[in-house]
């Protein structure tokens, strides 16, 4: 008989072939949903990469601009406004 301080722990005996199946199922499960994961995050990274890549070539526009018009037309600001 347990004793009342100590839980009683349920013990399992399974077969080691049927164990090594479900195991190698398991496996084969959690080797779909981390491909299928990474694909996903992938994707996502790919399209936080282009638009950050669009961002960043917006900006560099604009300093080429802005530097052009600078360095061009500095002193005649008249032809610029």
């Amino acid at each position: 008989m347990a004793d009342d301080n100590k839980p009683v722990v349920p013990v399992a005996v399974v077969d080691p072939d049927q164990f090594r199946e479900i195991m190698g199922r398991l496996d084969r499960i959690e080797e779909k949903v981390e491909f299928y994961s990474s694909e996903k995050y992938m994707r996502a990274g790919k399209s936080i990469g282009r638009d950050l890549g669009m961002v960043y070539g917006i900006c560099a526009a604009l300093i080429l601009v802005l530097a052009y018009v600078l360095f061009v037309y500095a002193g005649n600001w008249v032809r610029v406004i």
